[in-house]
């Protein structure tokens, strides 16, 4: 749980009072990049780096900014300004190692710029694994470990090289080569705790459930590092056994090194009785499929007693205010009120006795609005066969592991659209409904993408949602809707192992990939299962 965010009401009065107020215009920018506004962040950093022309961090959030709009030019710029500056600034020389690697695909200079980044923070590993991907293209380059280290001081730690590399190669997809590395920075170095974490999590990946198990026990009794401990609470969850991860929450998630990410125990609610008290819940900050997953628990509250407040990101707010046992609905830079007791939802799942299936509860748990449900009911107007909303992109989250990539094509589905008497119905948004405009030969899709109240009521119109694991899949759910859910190979906790059905959302049907990163085994049984 994070420290409670600064009021936006209070940044802006500020800023009237003093349009030159710097602080408060990049104080401001970086909650509305925090709640996901990228472009209104952007503005206010510009604004405060106008202001304050030689702060560095400014710049540096202007170039960060920029890059993440696909601003290549603003963000050269501003980070070529940043340097100048000050040349031994680490955060911009990582940032003009991305921009040059991702964006200008122009790997060796992207690599002169880590190599400078990882003199400046020698312990930093993101930057020796983002310099060993300067070194490979699309394959797992043997040679890259070697060319990092070759390429680096020699005073420098060298096992942080070979790290990075494993990091690299793991977020490549190279799950056997990045397990090879980590055994042998293990035989130099028995007790390093990262290794052993990165290998639980990788063994997990491969299915591989008794070594996962050896790491994460090696690992906790070694040390209790917050993310070993997390790591093999989601390892149980996926295998099912939500009592023996409630039982590793009360033994080891415990203590103040836990607290920044529970948030302080004094405040804690974890099933003490809270009759008559308040509570702010917090169902996500940023991810809309963790907050309309997690927000069920609101419910769970409100039985004890509670007067709860629900925080959710600001487009899913009208939504949310349907959900039982909710006194009032807040996003993350909402002004801040008192409460007795502040929670992540989430932690709820392992803090409290109640069974898992109670928990859980009823779905539908969610419902678009009356006047939204009308409206849509015309707009998408029943048919003789199958009105079918699809999604096939999701955040840009692992979108180079081939085992946990979420996302495919949207031409992997066009077996659908060959189906007689299916209809459907695009509810992609962002980057992907290019994809659908671009389609040569043209998909057959009608583009819906509207926001998240309009979708809930597209999708309460519709006979069936196809998607893959993203915000689309939960909504679709929590409304009780038929969904198909499309998995990766390493898939989600919350979807668990070797089932078809889940017991989040009853209506729900999942479709796992057999081999990582193959969708066409996914889509044909979904296309089977369609006309049933």
């Amino acid at each position: 749980m994070k420290d409670t965010p600064p009021d936006l009401t209070d940044l802006r009065k500020r800023i009237q009072h003093n349009r030159d107020d710097a602080a408060s215009l990049h104080a401001l920018g970086t909650a509305l990049a925090d709640r996901g506004e990228y472009g209104r962040s952007f503005v206010f950093y510009r604004a405060a780096a106008f202001s304050r022309p030689q702060n560095v961090k400014y710049l540096c959030s202007c170039a960060g900014a920029a890059l993440s709009l696909g601003l290549a030019d603003d963000a050269k710029w501003y980070v070529d300004k940043a340097l100048a500056i000050d040349p031994n600034d680490g955060e911009a020389w990582q940032i003009r190692g991305g921009l040059y690697l991702d964006t200008f695909m122009q790997p060796d200079e992207a690599l002169r710029s880590y190599i400078k980044a990882i003199e400046l923070a020698p312990d930093d590993l993101k930057n020796y694994q983002s310099a060993a991907r300067c070194l490979w293209s699309g394959k797992a380059h043997p040679a890259a470990a070697a060319r990092v280290r070759d390429a680096i001081p020699s005073t420098l730690d060298s096992l942080n090289v070979e790290r990075g590399v494993a990091m690299a190669l793991a977020e490549e997809g190279f799950y056997q080569e990045a397990i090879a590395m980590l055994h042998n920075i293990l035989g130099q170095r028995p007790d390093d705790t990262a290794s052993i974490s990165r290998l639980a999590e990788l063994y997990t990946g491969l299915r591989d459930w008794p070594a996962a198990q050896f790491w994460y026990e090696k690992g906790i009794t070694l040390d209790k590092d917050p993310m070993v401990v997390i790591g093999y609470l989601l390892y149980w969850s996926k295998l099912g056994d939500f009592e023996r991860a409630r039982r590793l929450y009360r033994s080891h998630m415990q203590g103040e090194n836990f607290d920044s990410i529970l948030g302080p125990a004094s405040r804690r609610w974890q099933g003490q009785d809270i009759r008559g008290k308040s509570l702010r819940l917090n169902a996500g900050d940023i991810y809309f499929g963790d907050a309309l997953h997690f927000a069920r628990f609101a419910r769970i509250a409100k039985q004890a007693g509670a007067r709860v407040t629900l925080q959710v990101p600001k487009q899913l707010r009208s939504l949310a205010r349907t959900l039982e046992g909710v006194d009032s609905v807040v996003a993350p830079h909402d002004p801040p009120c008192e409460v007795d007791f502040e929670m992540s939802a989430f932690w709820l799942m392992y803090a409290l006795d109640i069974p898992i299936a109670e928990m859980i509860g009823k779905v539908p748990y969610l419902q678009a609005s009356v006047d939204l449900r009308t409206e849509w009911g015309k707009r998408i107007p029943s048919t003789s066969g199958m009105n079918v909303g699809i999604v096939w992109r999701g955040s840009t989250y692992l979108i180079r592991d081939r085992f946990a990539k979420r996302s495919m094509a949207l031409e992997d589905l066009r077996i659908l659209a060959s189906i007689p008497r299916v209809t459907l119905y695009s509810l992609q948004c962002g980057e992907g409904r290019a994809e659908l405009w671009n389609a040569n030969p043209p998909f057959p899709a009608i583009d819906l993408a509207p926001d998240f109240p309009n979708t809930a009521a597209a999708i309460e119109a519709l006979d069936l949602v196809v998607t893959i694991d993203t915000s689309i899949a939960h909504l679709a759910g929590a409304l009780g809707k038929r969904t198909f859910l499309m998995l990766p190979y390493n898939a989600s906790f919350q979807w668990m192992v070797n089932r078809e059905d889940t017991a989040w959302y009853p209506a729900m049907r999942l479709f796992r990939q057999a081999r990582p990163g193959v969708w066409s085994d996914v889509v044909n049984a979904v296309a089977r299962t369609l006309p049933q």
